[in-house]
């Protein structure tokens, strides 16, 4: 309603809309889904839902461009009609011919649902000044920004992990191994650069079971069929389809191995199974 008054009585709005988590994704969804000319999007780390992933997979099929910004990998980089990688990004924006978004969240299905987001929406008609200035901005962002040679191997040093197998390792310990996403504890965690570590308890609601060397790892349970293909979940399946992606497996706290998805995952009663073995 609010939206047809506006029309009708052809004011524009005084000032830039002030937006928390729920309103910036639903912002980006109704940008991205009404684009007809081009989308821009600058987060440093990405991982999309699957209906993000839908529209842009059809915007992109129906002739509309998509430059895409990041600081981290991701996948599927195939969305992007052209991608740009800088090491020193931190902003994140999302640009249409018709509106701007600006804000703390990263374009990240977990932030869209768990975080605590703050973001300014406006439009081109009604600032166009405003929209003008960030429209030139993310264009100087589209442009690779890479460290030094000697900077980039400090830089990405970290993630270099060697484990011993058999070992215990406390928290504090595998947060210094690994760059995680979030401090969120779960079993499917998933890191900065692509990789996830799986953590497997002997006492948990979570049904793995062992057979002829494979572990049947059971996934988030995080609705109903296909529904639970996201969150941890995809991330582990976005594992299957990128061999190039690490999967560190603990039991108990114990480091049991990397493991690879020797099958791909399926559907048991209703909840996602991964098989996994010992990686050669």
């Amino acid at each position: 309603m609010s939206g047809l008054l506006h029309s009708l009585l052809g004011t524009k709005q005084s000032e830039p809309e002030f937006v928390t988590t729920h309103g910036i994704a639903a912002h980006l969804e109704t940008m991205f889904y009404d684009a007809r000319s081009f989308i821009i999007i600058i987060s440093p780390y990405i991982r999309l839902s699957l209906r993000i992933r839908d529209i842009l997979d059809e915007k992109k099929k129906s002739g509309i461009p998509i430059t895409i910004v990041h600081k981290e990998p991701f996948t599927p980089v195939d969305i992007a009609s052209k991608r740009f990688q800088r090491s020193n990004l931190h902003a994140k924006c999302f640009l249409t011919e018709q509106a701007a978004l600006i804000g703390s969240m990263n374009l990240y299905d977990y932030s869209q649902v768990n975080n605590d987001e703050l973001g300014i929406y406006i439009t081109k008609e009604d600032f166009p000044n405003t929209y003008e200035k960030m429209y030139a901005e993310a264009n100087r962002l589209c442009r690779n920004f890479l460290l030094p040679k000697s900077n980039q191997k400090e830089n990405t040093s970290k993630y270099t992990v060697q484990l011993e197998r058999g070992k215990r390792y406390s928290q504090e310990e595998m947060r210094n191994l690994f760059a995680f996403m979030d401090d969120y504890p779960r079993g499917i965690r998933p890191t900065k650069n692509g990789n996830v570590v799986l953590f497997s308890k002997s006492h948990s609601r979570y049904t793995n079971y062992e057979e002829n060397g494979i572990i049947y790892y059971q996934g988030q349970n995080t609705g109903q069929g296909i529904q639970q293909l996201i969150y941890g979940n995809k991330n582990l399946y976005d594992c299957f389809k990128n061999p190039q992606s690490r999967i560190f497996f603990f039991k108990d706290g114990i480091f049991c191995g990397e493991k690879y998805i020797c099958q791909e995952p399926y559907q048991e009663n209703g909840k996602w199974i991964f098989p996994l073995k010992d990686k050669p």
